[in-house]
This record gives C-alpha cells, structure tokens and sequence, in this order.
C-alpha cells in the first residue's frame, strides 16, 4: 500500500493550494503537513486498502484518505498543544495563536475535502454524518482525557474508545462508505478492538519513559498507571503519594531505576501487553468472519502492525 501515500499526500497538498488563499495559512499548513508525512499515513491507507476490499475500482479513494489524514493532523496538533509534550513538531515551534488556527482551518478542509470526495450525494451525506460522529465522539474522549478523570479500567476503555479507537474506525469506515456500502459493524467493531490494542502499547511506551511525555511523571491516569497506584506493597506507596501530589516531582527525580524496578516486580508491563493482546487477538476473530478480507489480509496487517508496533 506504500505506492499510494505520494498520491495521498498529493492530494494532501492540492487541497491546500485550493482552498487556502493565505500566504502565511498555506506555508504553514504545508510545513505541518510535511512534519506529518514524515512519520506515516495509516489512517490514509486504512481509508483506501477498506475502499478496495468493499469494491472501490476508482480514483476517489485518495481524496477520501487525504481527507481522512487532514482530520488526524488537525486532531494532533490540537492534542500536542493541550498535552504540551511534543517541542519538536513544527506545530509546537510555531507561536501558539498561529498552531490553533491553522489546525482548525486543516479540520474544515478535511471536511470540504469529504464533502467532495464523492459524486454520490448519498455517499456524501453518510461521509459526512460518520465524519461529523467521529469528531464529537473523539471531542468527548479528548475531554476526558484532558480532565485526568479515568477511575477504572472501564473508565479508560470507555475514554479511549471515544478518543482514540474512533480514530482508526473513521479511517476504516470512509473506506467502507466510499465504496457505496453500508455501515458495517463489524469493521466499526474490529477497528474498535485494534484502536484500543494501539493505545495500550502507546501507553505501555509512555509508562516507562522519564521525561516530559512520561504518563507517570505527568499524573496521566492510564490503564496502567491505575494499576500501579491500586498497589498496596510498603515499598511502593511512594507512588501512590506523588500521584495523590502529596510528593513533588523533585522527590522523584532520582527514583527512575526504582521505577522500572517496580513496574517489573508488579507485572504492570506484563498486565498491559496481556490486555493489548486480548484485543488484538478479539480483533483477528473478528477480521476472519469477513470475506472481502481475504486477497487483502497480509496487506491490511501489515499496516496495522505498524500502528502497534
């Protein structure tokens, strides 16, 4: 699927120079947009591998993943100025006022970009109703993340469901819906399961960090930072204590090799790579009940495994 990111990311850049009349507005875009395609365009791929596995024979599919991978860019930048844990992105090195608004001009472009991605005034309105549901549910999630509310383990599935997994489910659908078929629920419940085992391993990478996007240093309540604090051994109530803020940060400073220690001597890491796992292994039962998947599953695998790897 390499051979169409130059075309997505084609597309990417004729809907900036099409819609965007303002020099600054276009140099920036396009300086976020070639920080983004430095990394990977999966979500695009999702888009167009869903296209063609549900019988897309056009061209239409590139401006539909284009628009998907403007949505996630937008979506990104928005987070990293929230979190404020990424100082090497373009966006971040940009003055604020100028990030913020043109992430929210690259979100209505994805929108525009929808909107015409399709002949089909049928397939126009479903496009663009999903793109709309996926947005305010990941809103929702994004909310609940920002205000550090998780509790529970359903509290963090239910908050990266809406944050994250909806994400990956945009991508795959839009493929789907491009194609001039129905939603599907299994793909919407595959892509689900497959979104969740992603953030899983995201935050298992998180956890054992020591700098600025390190869930623990930063108080993140994680599926697995919950698991640590819930502990209940004498040598590891100092956890508890600096999420609780009853220690500060430079109480910690030194205690980097203490922490590994006990995120291996809890089982944490383990806990977290047995529940990626347990959706993944939910997702490959679903992807299997799916015939189209069958000329494409090596495919549409090893794009996945990027995104968990």
């Amino acid at each position: 699927m390499n051979n169409c990111n130059p075309l997505i990311a084609g597309h990417m850049r004729r809907l900036v120079q099409q819609y965007f009349t303002a020099e600054p507005l276009i140099r920036y875009a396009e300086l976020f947009i070639k920080d983004k395609l430095a990394e990977s365009i999966r979500f695009g791929q999702l888009t167009v591998i869903h296209y063609r596995m549900f019988g897309g024979m056009g061209d239409e599919a590139y401006e539909a993943a284009a628009a998907v991978e403007l949505f996630v860019l937008a979506s990104d930048i928005l987070d990293d100025l929230q979190d404020q844990d990424a100082p090497h992105k373009s966006w971040m090195q940009a003055p604020q006022p100028i990030a913020i608004h043109v992430a929210t001009a690259l979100l209505t472009l994805s929108q525009q970009a929808m909107l015409v991605s399709s002949a089909s005034n049928e397939i126009r309105l479903a496009l663009m109703e999903m793109m709309n549901t996926q947005l305010l549910q990941s809103a929702n999630g994004q909310m609940l993340d920002l205000a550090n509310v998780v509790e529970d383990e359903q509290d963090y599935l239910d908050m990266v469901k809406q944050k994250s997994a909806t994400m990956l489910q945009f991508a795959c659908m839009t493929g789907v819906l491009l194609a001039g078929q129905p939603w599907n629920s299994v793909v919407a419940e595959y892509s689900l399961e497959i979104g969740m085992a992603a953030q899983i391993q995201n935050d298992l990478r998180d956890l054992l960090r020591w700098d600025d996007k390190s869930d623990f240093i930063q108080r993140k309540r994680t599926l697995l930072t919950l698991y640590l604090i819930e502990g209940e051994a004498e040598e590891d109530l100092w956890i508890k204590d600096y999420f609780q803020g009853f220690i500060s940060i430079q109480d910690i400073e030194a205690k980097r090799e203490l922490f590994l220690e006990t995120c291996e001597r809890t089982g944490v890491t383990l806990y977290g790579s047995v529940m990626s796992r347990m959706h993944y292994n939910r997702f490959e039962e679903l992807l299997d009940t799916i015939q189209e998947i069958s000329p494409w599953k090596s495919t549409f695998l090893s794009i996945l495994n990027q995104e968990i790897a």
